[in-house]
């Protein structure tokens, strides 16, 4: 992704959307559009698709459970080597379980006893550099960072 200034800061994306998965998908399209055409490399850009993935879909499923009146603001900015990415919304707080180092849900012992859902918060926990939240004047803001370079790459 080229930010508008070369210098570091600088903004590459601001969206504000409405809490429903239809512009939670337009909006991670928007994105993904913007990165494809930079000149960030893909595993990261792939690796950014995915958490912020997972952070807008949980705020849509629990953040405005039940309710389609709300909005999401997201922005993406370049800070020195690292992608810094940050999400607000009105939505209910975030419980604070959920920002501990997920674990993997039990996996039991056949296909069948497969769990249908808990690896998006260790998804994210394993692929941000760091993470923030906090409640503050009634809104939820998250936010956090990964590096332009995987380490190692």
């Amino acid at each position: 992704m080229k930010p508008e200034r070369n210098d570091d800061g600088a903004e590459i994306h601001h969206g504000r959307f409405a809490s429903t998965d239809a512009a939670v998908q337009q909006e991670l399209s928007r994105i993904s559009a913007l990165s494809a055409a930079g000149d960030l490399a893909e595993d990261r850009r792939d690796d950014m698709l995915i958490v912020l993935g997972e952070v807008l879909n949980n705020i849509v499923e629990h953040a405005f459970e039940g309710s389609d009146a709300g909005w999401i603001d997201c922005r993406i900015s370049r800070c020195a080597n690292r992608l810094c990415i940050m999400t607000r919304d009105e939505g209910r707080p975030l419980p604070p379980s959920l920002l501990t180092k997920g674990s993997l849900p039990d996996f039991g012992d056949s296909v069948d006893d497969l769990p249908e859902g808990g690896f998006g918060w260790f998804i994210i926990h394993s692929l941000v550099d760091d993470m923030l939240y906090e409640r503050t004047g009634g809104q939820n803001l998250m936010s956090f960072t990964l590096a332009l370079e995987r380490e190692g790459g």
